[in-house]
This record gives structure tokens, C-alpha cells and sequence, in this order.
């Protein structure tokens, strides 16, 4: 009986233990970071996707990210057709789906 006693001791123990761990852990992960498709990624160099990101940050106001987009969607929209490919641009597709 006592070994049964001091297996089911240890076993809340180590339970206890990792409950009280748990919002340590939680708090020490870092927060997750919004990442944007970027349409005509696929068409653009990791350097030119970092300064279409830096831009993005450094945007004053929600308007002016909107502007930056809509000017990266039409470059990309000739690239593309230079290239005599489409951009894929998952946001522009759900916006048509949804359209009445």
C-alpha cells in the first residue's frame, strides 16, 4: 500500500509542479507577429519583400498602407504581365467571392 501511496504522491507533485509552470512558459513566448500575404510575392526578390514590409511599418496611418498597397498590387500587376504570368492575390479573390 505504501508504494502505491508515495507513486500516486509523486505523480500530483510533478502535476502541480507543470501547472505552476504553464503561465511561466506562456508569458516568456514571444507575441505572435501579423504577417500579410503579399501579393506577387512570388515575383519579387527577399529583399524587395523586406522593404515592401518596411514600408508597410512605416506607414502613418491605415490609409497610407492602403495607398502602398494598391501601388505595390498595380507594379506587381505589370511584372506579371510583362512576364506573361497573373499575380495571385488571396485578398482580391476572397473580395470577388463575397461580391454580390
Amino acid at each position: 500500500m505504501k508504494p502505491r501511496l508515495h507513486r500516486l504522491l509523486r505523480a500530483v507533485a510533478v502535476l502541480l509542479f507543470c501547472a505552476a509552470a504553464l503561465p511561466v512558459v506562456a508569458a516568456d513566448a514571444p507575441a505572435a507577429v501579423k504577417r500579410e500575404i503579399i501579393p506577387g510575392s512570388e515575383l519579387m526578390t527577399p529583399q524587395e519583400r523586406e522593404q515592401y514590409r518596411q514600408r508597410q511599418r512605416g506607414a502613418k496611418s491605415e490609409a497610407e498602407s492602403e495607398r502602398l498597397r494598391a501601388e505595390h498590387v498595380r507594379s506587381m500587376d505589370e511584372r506579371a504581365r510583362v512576364r506573361g504570368l497573373r499575380v495571385s492575390d488571396p485578398t482580391r479573390e476572397r473580395a470577388r467571392k463575397s461580391a454580390p
